[in-house]
């Protein structure tokens, strides 16, 4: 499964990548995220230290246990949109987060 077989548009999902600065192999997040992945991956078959088991994990958590930060990255429309829609959740994963710039007004 992919990011666009949720829903989410090429946009949309190149916002939660970028933010998410996966690489393969262990993410930068802290550990009692990284256990949740871990334990995530093993019930569902998925290898942890892989992109695509770590964006299957992020993905049904953005669908499952974080609704409302999957819903504004759903309603983003520009890449940029979607980066803010996910910063609350890369916060909380504690990943490190993309530097955007200032914040223009909108």
């Amino acid at each position: 499964m992919t990011l666009l077989d949720q829903g989410w548009t090429a946009e949309q999902a190149k916002g939660l990548l970028d933010s998410l600065k996966l690489n393969g192999g262990i993410p930068e997040w802290e550990a009692k995220y990284l256990q949740k992945l871990r334990d995530w991956c093993a019930s569902n078959e998925e290898d942890w230290t892989t992109i695509e088991g770590q964006l299957e994990f992020v993905a049904y958590e953005l669908c499952h246990s974080y609704e409302s930060i999957g819903a504004a990255l759903k309603s983003a429309t520009t890449v940029d949109e979607a980066k803010e829609a996910v910063e609350p959740y890369i916060k909380l994963i504690g990943a490190p987060l993309v530097y955007r710039g200032p914040r223009l007004p909108r």
